[in-house]
């Protein structure tokens, strides 16, 4: 799931063969299914995975649930009435990048926080993925209150203040696979396809 949060920004990019404002405004191009496609994705690995504990999965379902509302409810579009739908789309779009923060910030690292050595690297690399999300978000919510709407479009700092979020959970997911001798130890690493 790493590298599909890591690449979305790109795919629907180069697929919508125009500028996006958004990567939810990718819904009004060429990159529609895509986009839509790989939130399901995204949903579904989220639904399926349960963590290592109660809180974990509940949080996990309730985010799976949040990409879903997200790709199934359009964002507003230049030239389309305000809906019921945008509505429900930033919404679930906030509580998708809280919870996946929230991954970022305390279950990641719970049990490897404070220790040192290759574990204190992957708690760096999550501690700072978490902070990164938050800021994309607080900085796009500043930019819409403080430049005008044209402003905001024209310098695409929705779009690039998404992507950067969701390339910073990509890095955060893919760590926590402990695939790279870099950032786990021997004992820990994951041979996905069996060999070492």
């Amino acid at each position: 799931m790493g590298l599909i949060a890591f690449s979305l920004p790109f795919v629907v990019s180069i697929a919508a063969s125009l500028p996006l404002t958004s990567i939810s405004a990718s819904y009004y191009s060429n990159a529609r299914d895509i986009f839509v496609g790989l939130l399901f994705v995204v949903g579904s690995f989220l639904f399926a995975y349960n963590g290592h504990s109660e809180s974990e999965s509940l949080s996990s379902k309730a985010a799976s649930i949040a990409a879903v509302f997200v790709a199934i409810c359009p964002t507003s579009c230049d030239g389309c009435p305000r809906s019921f739908n945008s509505a429900i789309h930033y919404v679930a779009a906030a509580v998708l990048i809280s919870i996946l923060a929230y991954f970022c910030f305390i279950p990641f690292r719970r049990g490897i926080k404070g220790l040192g050595g290759k574990k204190a690297r992957r708690s760096g690399i999550y501690l700072i993925s978490g902070v990164t999300m938050i800021g994309c978000m607080v900085f796009i919510s500043f930019a819409h209150f403080l430049l005008s709407a044209e402003t905001v479009d024209r310098l695409r700092i929705t779009y690039y203040g998404e992507a950067i979020a969701l390339m910073a959970f990509g890095i955060a997911w893919i760590a926590s696979g402990k695939f790279f001798r870099l950032i786990a130890d021997d004992d820990e690493l994951y041979y996905p396809f069996g060999g070492k």
